[in-house]
């Protein structure tokens, strides 16, 4: 059964990345799910930050939540006004309008149409909101980097030498997060016993 979600424009959420970088997403939905994982008091607007809750966890994120998303999707971002002359951020991509941090406000419902757009060099002047955004797409690109690991695994273990070549390198280089030498040298040998060159090359610098 597929998953129903409940953040504004999720229905209609079917954009894709702009960037290999971010390949691994498939559109706003699949953000949604990682940073579920993500999202926490430290990535929350300090004057929320009391509030905060893994029950509440939109709560505080929508500025950079929206320039992380414009990051990944393009688009742009658009400012629901709010008392105190704060803005609630969200997207808009290919005539698409969605709010990853909708949830939020509860049963409150916010008027998607004719904000202003919001700009990242004005949000970011306040330093600590351009760290929070800065620590949110660090935590996204480790799990991304934990993500790829799946299918290569799931490949060298089936027999694929590309994998296998793939992963050794990976491992070396610290693609996958920290290197592991170990895990290199593991998947390397296996490469190179089955003709790999590449992972030939790199038994001799372990």
């Amino acid at each position: 059964m597929e998953r129903e979600y409940k953040f504004y424009g999720w229905e209609l959420a079917d954009v894709h990345p702009v960037n290999e970088e971010y390949r691994l997403i498939k559109d706003p939905r699949a953000l949604y799910d990682i940073l579920s994982d993500i999202w926490c008091s430290e990535t929350c607007a300090p004057r929320m930050r009391d509030e905060w809750t893994k029950e509440n966890k939109t709560l505080g994120q929508c500025s950079i939540t929206a320039f992380l998303v414009q990051d990944i999707f393009g688009g742009k971002v658009y400012g629901v006004p709010r008392s105190g002359g704060n803005f609630h951020c969200y997207n808009e991509v290919d005539g698409r309008t969605f709010d990853l941090t909708s949830e939020q406000f509860g049963d409150e419902v916010l008027v998607y149409e004719d904000n202003p757009e919001q700009s990242r060099e004005e949000h970011f002047k306040k330093e600590e909101k351009h760290d929070r955004y800065l620590y949110l797409k660090a935590e996204l690109e480790k799990k991304l980097k934990k993500l790829s690991l799946i299918p290569l695994v799931d490949a060298a273990a089936k027999g694929s030498i590309e994998a296998a070549e793939k992963l050794a390198l990976g491992y070396y280089h610290g693609d996958f997060g920290e290197r592991n030498l170990a895990k290199a040298k593991k998947w390397g040998s296996y490469a190179a016993k089955h003709g790999s060159q590449a992972a030939g090359e790199l038994l001799l610098l372990l």
